[in-house]
């Protein structure tokens, strides 16, 4: 009883000083909230208990999801059981809460341990340099959730002017319905991001998604024909193709294409990624001389495609032209890994960074993604080091300048020279030491040390051979 009458009096503390204060289980589920935690978040703490709240990242696209992964500790908190972390937390319909540090302890062990978080003010504490660079990777990425809100796709991540550039482009897209193409290099996620942008443009539209490589004209009718039939059955139906890889299409499957979307203007919409070494389809549908450099090269998209996709084209950049953004989508990669459950590292080391940033990825996007996963699975501590990345990444070597001279030591280079001089001195003498002497400008003596020496070194340098 007594206990119990010290817990009533505890919550009473909290609640009248309005202490933002809250707990998590070791299952990293949120198991109390103070009433302050609710003011601050503008959500019902009810709504919020029994949420998963690990690494900053959410299991779903639910709101209180991605609240309650934004109250979940640092990277570098089970190892110190002690950190803070200036919090971000994202909006809840029109409430936007402030930004707050908050400092978290973990009390316990084992499967009786809790986490307590309270928001407030505490820089008492340096921390090491590869955590504080984590920290300040999620600090970032949950800012960036902040801003964003419904814009949570990778690719969308970073400060770079690429990255901000591609940000304006799709805030435009979510914002109209319309025909969109999207220009991406290798491996560079174009397919992940429109479907990203008809979620938000479209929301319960159904979208089909083709290969336009592996399609014909008649295989083509038959992938669409459930979504043809419901545009037929309602004139009110809408619907989105995603077409992959258009510049691998074949003409004729590329003109049935738009004869569908003719046959359902303004319901029917087009999708489209192709190679950003592809033929630009504005300038095909104005007719700009697009003649193929190489057997290689694809098809060029028809005109009439192109006239479609004019309005809006969003270009994806390379990973390499976005090395600036590398750490924050490396790390956003690697907290959706951590949803599982099954993985232990929450931060990458500043060597294994670094690694990275000099790799040129080849396959953008997509080898990024294999390599977080290969990496996470690697990894047993809390941290990825630069072991735990796949070989390519961590024996890569910056190839040097094809320009770039090779220069040997001092010593070495005046030690050939000189020989070269002795040795034309000696020639030109008809190998009269004496002569030779004058024409150096030294004494026959030092010449006499000088050849000695050189005949040594060419007996060593037989021997080593």
């Amino acid at each position: 009883m007594g206990t119990s009458t010290k817990i009533r009096k505890l919550a009473r503390l909290l609640e009248h000083e309005g202490a933002t204060l809250w707990c998590i289980d070791h299952s990293d589920e949120l198991v109390f909230l103070s009433a302050g935690c609710a003011d601050w978040l503008g959500i019902d703490v009810e709504d919020l208990i029994g949420r998963r709240s690990k690494a900053g990242t959410a299991v779903s696209g639910d709101p209180a999801d991605l609240i309650a992964a934004s109250l979940s500790p640092p990277p570098g908190f089970q190892t110190l059981g002690t950190a803070s972390l200036k919090t971000h937390p994202p909006s809840f319909g029109n409430h936007r809460p402030e930004s707050r540090e908050v400092r978290y302890t973990r009390v316990g062990k084992g499967e009786s341990s809790f986490t307590i978080g309270i928001a407030g003010e505490f820089r008492d504490r340096k921390i090491e340099s590869d955590i504080q660079d984590a920290v300040a990777i999620r600090q970032r990425l949950d800012q960036w959730r902040q801003r964003q809100s419904g814009l949570g796709s990778i690719l969308l991540i970073g400060t770079s002017s690429a990255a901000q550039s591609l940000q304006r482009r799709v805030e435009v897209a979510c914002s109209i319905r319309t025909h969109i193409g999207l220009i991406e290099p290798s491996g560079g996620g174009a397919d992940v991001l429109a479907r990203h942008i008809h979620q938000l443009s479209a929301s319960g539209e159904p979208l089909i998604q083709i290969d336009g490589p592996l399609m014909d004209a008649e295989l083509l009718d038959s992938a669409v024909m459930p979504l043809l039939n419901r545009l037929s059955d309602s004139e009110s139906a809408l619907g989105s193709i995603l077409c992959r890889q258009l510049d691998q299409t074949s003409p004729a499957t590329q003109m049935r294409l738009f004869s569908l979307m003719e046959s359902f203007p303004k319901r029917l919409r087009l999708l489209a990624t192709w190679g950003s070494s592809s033929a630009n389809p504005i300038e095909t549908a104005k007719g700009i001389n697009l003649e193929p450099s190489s057997e290689e090269r694809p098809n060029p998209i028809c005109r009439e495609i192109g006239c479609l996709l004019e309005t809006i084209q969003i270009p994806i950049e390379k990973l390499s032209d976005r090395v600036e953004d590398l750490h924050s989508m490396a790390q956003a990669l690697l907290g959706r890994h951590r949803v599982t459950g099954k993985i232990t590292a929450d931060r990458i080391s500043r060597p294994a960074l670094d690694a990275m940033v000099n790799y040129p990825w080849p396959n953008n996007l997509i080898e990024l993604e294999e390599s977080i996963r290969f990496a996470s699975n690697n990894s047993v501590g809390e941290a990825i080091q630069i072991e735990d990345l796949p070989l390519s990444i961590r024996s890569y070597q910056v190839p040097l300048p094809q320009n770039t001279r090779r220069f040997l030591p001092l010593d070495v280079l005046v030690r050939k020279y000189e020989e070269s001089l002795i040795i034309e001195a000696m020639e030109s003498a008809n190998q009269n030491r004496a002569e030779a002497s004058r024409k150096l400008g030294i004494s026959r003596s030092r010449l006499i040390r000088k050849l000695d020496q050189l005949e040594s070194d060419a007996k060593v340098k037989g021997r080593s051979t």
